[in-house]
């Protein structure tokens, strides 16, 4: 008993130690102070507040907006303010005093605004300095959130008021200026105390906060523009992403149509089984391309009065895009002529992925994501697989496609071939897809409290968002790189019908064989362009095709083969009948007898008076022979490196190739990294696809030309390669320069003009320069060097200038383009 009391007396002495112990731990978790953003500490900062549009040289207006904020260094937060960037104290520091809140105001916020410079932070003795700039572009008829800044649209003006935090509006605002850069403010409230010219509006020592509010008008450019982006308005319809976007890819089918018919019509023989089957795919490939266009830019047109019709709560046209991928694979896989046992694979695969996505949607089963569904973080590695799938199919259906419109049916590409570069292609898009996520999550997160609730929720929601995109988003680089296949098939249907193959005597294209190499050149010089918001593409097309036909119209007439010889017949058709090595000898010939005549024209009277005379009667012998300006000399280099037309084509279409890898660099610098346009490519899922579309795009118009100059080598003005290479040159100059005269009048983008003819000047002069001195290289045995060689082939001034002064004029262009600056793009941090 007596040890029971014990035991009891020390549990009790036990308890009561205890307890004291227990309630100081527990005192701080009922009495910890609620965090504050402590406003009253603020009144003593200084703010420095601007906005700044930026709207001519632009398709869409820029909003720039600067903020200078003070704070005095015994505020509660000052010192997190120097803290890292992920920070939950640096956040919370911030959001005080830029005012935003994800977690209440949206699930993300500033969704549009871009932070092309890092946030700076400096302390000083007795305050802290916080320097903020945000960018924005103004793609559609919506509000923005910019800084301390509201734009929105309001009738058919646009209002911008300064919604200053709460907690730093009691603060001493030092200056509030508005720049509108364009046209000037209609109202203004509280009236400015200083301005200029109605676009500079200015409010000095403000205290607590002005309540700017402006009105004003965008440009007319910018803001047609917009509208044309904004899905919810009527004109969207006829805008970029929808019956412009879709007109350029109709208008090259149509023309694809009407040279395959005139084509067909001008074959002057019967049609062989071959004919018929290129001019069956290449009409194929047409109504393709026009069916393409329409689904893709229209469909999500057509989604969304389905969407009012049928009462729907969201708008799906991420279902919409998810579906014409697989529409777009399937009939893409099927027109490449893929294997029966691929096809049916691929049917059976798309059809899973339908019925994955129709459970995921209706039986709201988290396994793709959908309009409705959100998928799990730990079920995105199987989304990405999917996808990936997907993709890769797509690459190889646009693979084989191209196989079958350039080679009309031939296999040369084993299968292993394709299928990896398709998985490599997909696997790189589902890469680039993951880090664009992340990099615009970074982006929209910079205020959310790191491993917060709410900010693992909203990534979830974020990553699903990008992943629900990525289908839809890749259809338009799809359909670009697709748009690759028309010049393609124009090349594999002139491969097969053309009648230099059965008839040698035709040295030059015929009527109908020309408007398919002036046609070919159109659809790869036209480019696509914009004003106000709506397709350019026809205009251009047009001037490439009248501008050509000039030029291959003057060439008949002033081109050396096509002078008239014996019998009336054009010298072409004289020569083509002639052994290529006797032309060459022939020309060898009449340059030794001009370079004896030379040594003899420095000699003294009585050395050269016999010889002189019978060299110079030999020479005359040689020109009598040949039509009237035409000397023995400018045959080898009227006929071209090859003995036919065709060989030109392709030869002058191969060293274009390998010329145009450094031009196809430099304009993926000067138009993808150089540009606005890495900040948007970088945080877009599909980036590298529309990537890919460009490096080809650009890469396709330098083959192209190589092999229309080549084509129509016989064809065209001129006596030496890089002078038939600059008329070439001169055809693609008119367009773009067009272009560049009505987008600098309306003030939009001038897209880097003289970079880009001056690249394509230099890609073309150089091939002109290679072909001359390959239709040569028999000789290169009686020459030590190379270089030897070529001052031998180019003993005529004319053509050495030209050439030279377009690679001095090109390498000027290329140096000033990496001068200009280089790669913009949002920081990796706030």
């Amino acid at each position: 008993m007596t040890q029971l009391r014990r035991s009891a007396l020390i549990l009790l002495h036990i308890l009561l130690l205890t307890l004291p112990a227990l309630a100081t731990a527990a005192a701080p978790a009922h009495a910890a102070p609620a965090k504050s953003c402590r406003p009253d500490q603020l009144k003593s900062a200084t703010v420095k507040a601007g906005a700044e549009f930026k709207h001519r040289g632009t398709d869409n207006s820029v909003l720039r907006s600067t903020m200078d904020i003070t704070v005095p260094a015994d505020w509660e937060h000052a010192s997190d303010l120097l803290l890292d960037a992920h920070s939950p104290d640096h956040r919370y520091a911030l959001r005080c005093l830029v005012g935003k809140d994800p977690t209440k105001e949206n699930k993300v916020a500033i969704d549009h605004e871009w932070r092309l410079k890092p946030l700076v932070v400096k302390a000083y003795d007795k305050h802290v300095a916080v320097h903020y700039e945000a960018v924005t572009w103004i793609k559609s008829v919506n509000p923005y959130t910019t800084g301390p800044w509201v734009l929105f649209p309001e009738d058919d003006e646009w209002l911008i008021r300064l919604r200053a935090s709460p907690n730093i509006a009691g603060a001493r605002w030092e200056e509030v200026y508005l720049r509108l850069g364009g046209p000037g403010a209609l109202s203004a409230s509280p009236p400015p105390e200083f301005g200029e010219g109605g676009t500079v509006l200015t409010w000095r020592g403000e205290q607590p906060a002005p309540a700017v509010r402006v009105s004003f008008h965008l440009p007319a450019a910018q803001y047609w523009n917009a509208v044309a982006e904004s899905e919810h308005l009527t004109w969207a319809v006829w805008g970029r992403k929808g019956v412009s976007g879709a007109f350029s890819y109709v208008a090259t089918a149509v023309l694809l149509l009407v040279v395959g018919k005139r084509l067909g019509g001008g074959l002057k023989r019967k049609p062989m089984p071959q004919d018929a089957y290129a001019l069956r795919v290449l009409r194929v490939w047409a109504f393709l391309m026009i069916v393409f266009s329409l689904l893709i830019h229209l469909g999500d047109d057509a989604n969304r009065p389905m969407s009012r019709l049928l009462y729907l709560a969201w708008d799906y046209g991420a279902a919409v895009g998810f579906f014409t991928l697989v529409a777009l694979g399937l009939a893409l896989c099927a027109f490449g002529g893929l294997k029966k046992q691929a096809l049916v694979a691929v049917g059976a695969f798309f059809a899973l992925l339908v019925a994955l996505y129709v459970a995921s949607e209706y039986f709201e089963i988290p396994i793709l994501p959908t309009v409705d569904v959100v998928t799990p973080l730990t079920s995105h590695w199987m989304v990405s697989v999917f996808y990936t799938a997907a993709i890769a199919v797509c690459c190889l259906g646009m693979i084989a496609s191209g196989e079958r419109v350039l080679l009309m049916g031939e296999r040369r590409l084993p299968a292993w071939v394709m299928v990896t570069s398709a998985t490599a292609t997909a696997l790189l898009v589902t890469l680039w897809a993951y880090l664009a996520i992340h990099r615009s999550w970074e982006r929209v997160s910079w205020l959310l409290e790191p491993d917060s609730p709410e900010q693992e929720q909203t990534w979830a929601w974020w990553l699903g968002l990008g992943w629900l995109q990525l289908p839809g988003g890749a259809l338009l680089p799809l359909l670009s790189l697709s748009a690759v296949l028309a010049p393609l098939a124009l090349i594999g249907v002139l491969r097969v019908c053309r009648r230099e193959k059965f008839e040698p005597e035709s040295f030059t294209p015929t009527q109908s064989e020309s408007f398919l190499l002036i046609s070919l050149f159109g659809i790869v010089a036209a480019g696509e362009v914009w004003y106000f918001g709506y397709s350019g593409y026809l205009l251009g097309l047009l001037l490439v095709l009248v501008a050509a036909w000039g030029v291959v119209a003057l060439g008949s007439r002033l081109s050396v083969l096509g002078k008239l010889s014996v019998g009336d017949a054009p010298l072409g058709s004289v020569i083509s009948r002639t052994d290529r090595s006797d032309v060459l000898r022939l020309a060898r010939h009449f340059r030794e007898l001009q370079s004896r005549l030379h040594r003899l024209g420095a000699s003294t009277p009585s050395e050269r008076s016999a010889a002189q005379e019978a060299i110079e009667a030999e020479i005359d012998r040689l020109d009598h022979a040949l039509p009237e300006g035409v000397r023995p000399a400018d045959l080898p280099f009227a006929c071209g490196p090859m003995d036919t037309w065709w060989g030109n084509a392709c030869r002058g279409a191969m060293i274009a190739c390998f010329v145009g890898l450094p031009a196809t660099g430099l304009m993926y610098w000067k138009e993808t990294v150089s540009g606005e346009f890495w900040v948007f490519v970088t945080e877009e899922p599909a980036g590298f696809l529309t990537i890919l579309a460009n490096i080809v795009s650009w890469h396709v118009t330098w083959v192209m030309g190589g092999f229309v100059l080549g084509a129509l080598w016989r064809s065209l003005p001129g006596r030496r390669g890089p002078t038939k290479a600059c008329w070439v040159a001169a055809v693609f100059a008119v367009p773009v320069l067009t272009s560049h005269l009505i987008v600098r009048a309306v003030g939009q983008d001038e897209g880097g003009v003289v970079a880009i003819i001056a690249t394509f000047t230099s890609v073309m002069t150089f091939t002109g320069f290679t072909m001359d001195v390959q239709t040569f290289r028999g000789e290169r045995r009686y020459w030590s060097t190379n270089a030897s060689l070529v001052a031998y082939v180019y003993q005529m001034r004319i053509a050495s200038v030209a050439f030279f002064l377009a690679q001095l004029v090109a390498l000027a262009t290329i140096w000033k383009t990496f001068q200009d600056g280089g790669p913009s793009g949002p920081s990796g941090g706030p």
